[in-house]
């Protein structure tokens, strides 16, 4: 069991998406709570349809055993990072996306649990400086989570065309070792 800091308690499994998974996720990727923040299902759908590259990771969130949404993580690339303008990020970090597809999900401390687990999860590895995530300004909820989750607001960039985005970074607590 998992506690996270709402004291929430969330019996949460990650397990790697398999196939019989896509159309779920497809389902929520066209969902009006998720389409707003990750866009266009179909490319999402693409992305997710191909192997995951090397560091990366991809997983069901499940929560009593029933799947409630989807946590992501991988090193970016530095034509996306630059592409941002976060040129001053190196690519060893680890950047997370997450989507809670179940709306009666939300708000109930499953996204900060998954972020969490994650994130302590990836700095295990010593090369991984820190763990970010981009988050849409106007998605309070995600940043919540993130916040929650150990994670604080770096600043604030406009990721053209995409729109403007809160970086939100968890560095390695003083002393803490990997």
């Amino acid at each position: 069991m998992i506690t996270n800091t709402c004291t929430c308690r969330v019996n949460l499994e990650l397990r790697d998406v398999r196939r019989d998974d896509v159309p779920l996720i497809e389902q929520w990727l066209h969902a009006d709570h998720v389409c707003g923040s990750w866009g266009n299902p179909d490319e999402n759908l693409r992305l997710l349809r191909e192997p995951a590259a090397e560091g990366a990771g991809r997983a069901i969130i499940a929560v009593d055993g029933r799947k409630v949404g989807l946590v992501l993580w991988q090193h970016p690339t530095r034509e996306d990072l630059d592409l941002a303008g976060l040129s001053d990020i190196p690519t060893s970090v680890i950047d997370v996306d997450i989507m809670v597809g179940e709306r009666d999900a939300m708000g109930q401390g499953v996204g900060s649990t998954a972020i969490r687990r994650v994130a302590e999860t990836v700095m295990a590895d010593p090369a991984v400086p820190f763990v970010m995530a981009c988050v849409r300004v106007n998605n309070l909820a995600s940043q919540r989570a993130f916040a929650k989750a150990g994670f604080r607001k770096d600043r604030e960039f406009d990721d053209v065309p995409n729109g403007c985005y809160v970086l939100m970074v968890r560095r390695r607590a003083e002393g803490e070792s990997a």
